[in-house]
């Protein structure tokens, strides 16, 4: 088999919440640094492509000059929300490099809210952009309705323009993505038994088991990208790994029954490397200490994303 000539740039963002390392209940910021051991993901990927990049961010506990102007009371040391904001802006510039340089930005993080820095890294590229949303949950809460202000639970309302309008503009690049071009995939915690329901809706077009139920994975799906892809010919996919079923992977604590298979979330890619270019994909929130088959679930969808971009590259307006 002939490797794929397209470079690939493996990212891995190894914090949570700001933190590095296990906390108790809690080792997602771990999770990046198992699968980018040389024998999970840069090893699957290695065997497709012949140009694969490893690049790990860290020390990224607080900002630099450059990032806050001089003056550390622009982005207090210590925070937990300054800490997020210096990983998502470390983030965004080696996204947006790697694809200015011609590769596809595969990244593992440990935190959802790494969202931010690759919605900064993609917007380096020109035109309209959309967003593929995987999770188990809509993520699109706002300081006006969350009960405990956790901002891993503002996310997609972040990036769809809802709320927090000043601290995302401190990630480099970043461009709001209107529901309007935004498809959110899983959303099933809240029809599982004992999930949380939540107290926002999901942003953009949403396949959840009920429109699943109804329509079909790939009917529902096809249909909100055909719709998409009059919107949009560029794409992000974040996928949050609790959007598969804990049959699959127990990726978190956060993961709920009645989700996605690995082969549903992998003719999800192909379905949309069909009709857009997937500039980046970001993987998060795996937690290596609840199930030991992450690597052997997550590193095969890595490649399958990275793929899937390789071949949809021609494919923007």
């Amino acid at each position: 088999m002939t490797a794929n000539q397209t470079p690939v740039s493996l990212i891995g963002l190894p914090y949570h919440c700001g933190d590095r390392g296990r906390v108790p209940g809690n080792a997602m910021a771990v999770g990046p640094e198992v699968l980018m051991q040389d024998e999970h993901a840069p090893a699957a990927l290695r065997a497709v492509f012949s140009d694969v990049d490893c690049h790990m961010i860290e020390n990224a506990e607080r900002a630099n000059d450059a990032e806050n102007g001089g003056d550390y009371r622009t982005i207090p040391v210590g925070d937990q929300m300054g800490r997020i904001l210096v990983q998502n802006i470390r983030l965004a510039a080696v996204v947006s490099d790697a694809i200015s340089q011609g590769s596809i930005p595969i990244v593992t993080a440990g935190t959802c809210s790494a969202c931010f820095g690759m919605v900064g890294g993609v917007g380096v590229a020109e035109g309209p952009i959309g967003m593929i949303w995987f999770d188990a949950h809509a993520d699109a809460e706002t300081p006006d309705t969350s009960s405990n202000g956790f901002i891993e639970g503002m996310l997609t309302s972040t990036i769809a323009g809802h709320c927090w309008p000043r601290y995302r503009q401190r990630v480099p690049g970043f461009r709001e993505i209107p529901e309007e071009r935004i498809i959110s995939v899983g959303i099933h915690e809240k029809y599982a038994e004992g999930g949380r329901t939540g107290g926002a809706r999901a942003m953009g077009t949403i396949i959840d088991p009920p429109v699943i139920q109804k329509l079909g994975f790939e009917a529902a799906l096809g249909h909100a990208l055909d719709v998409l892809s009059t919107r949009c010919s560029q794409i992000y996919v974040h996928i949050d790994n609790d959007c598969m079923d804990p049959s699959v992977l127990r990726s978190s604590r956060h993961c709920a029954d009645g989700g996605l298979t690995d082969g549903q979330v992998a003719t999800g890619l192909d379905m949309i490397a069909k009709r857009f270019r997937i500039l980046a994909c970001c993987f998060t929130a795996f937690d290596p200490d609840i199930d030991p088959r992450g690597p052997s679930v997550i590193a095969p969808l890595m490649v399958k994303a990275a793929e899937a971009a390789a071949r949809s590259i021609s494919k923007i307006s």
